[in-house]
């Protein structure tokens, strides 16, 4: 990874569905950023390598190009899935931080 830490940046979907509780995840994310090596980082921001796109549940309606245009990479949770792939509810945070450190991996 280049010297500069990853810019990360959240965005989340209506919640008119959510499977999923966004202030837990949000939470892990604010915890894993010394972790992994990243900040947190406003989504209307620019240079943002980064976005976590929140969906609440499996339709995954905030996942749309506009979105995923703001940064380099994107990493979609949607319900109990993240990246495509199945995650439990109790290991949710343990998988997210998996994928997260894979895309940022991959920067």
């Amino acid at each position: 990874m280049r010297g500069k830490k990853p810019r990360v940046a959240l965005k989340y979907c209506g919640s008119c569905n959510p499977y999923i509780d966004f202030t837990t995840l949000k939470k892990r994310l604010i915890e894993l950023q010394e972790e992994l090596g990243f900040e947190l980082a406003p989504f209307f921001e620019t240079e943002i390598d980064v976005v976590v796109i929140l969906c609440g549940c499996p339709r995954a309606c905030a996942n749309r190009e506009e979105v995923r245009a703001v940064a380099k990479k994107s990493l979609v949770v949607s319900g109990y899935n993240i990246a495509g792939k199945p995650a439990p509810e109790e290991g949710l945070s343990a998988a997210l931080k998996i994928e997260l450190a894979a895309v940022l991996d991959s920067l």
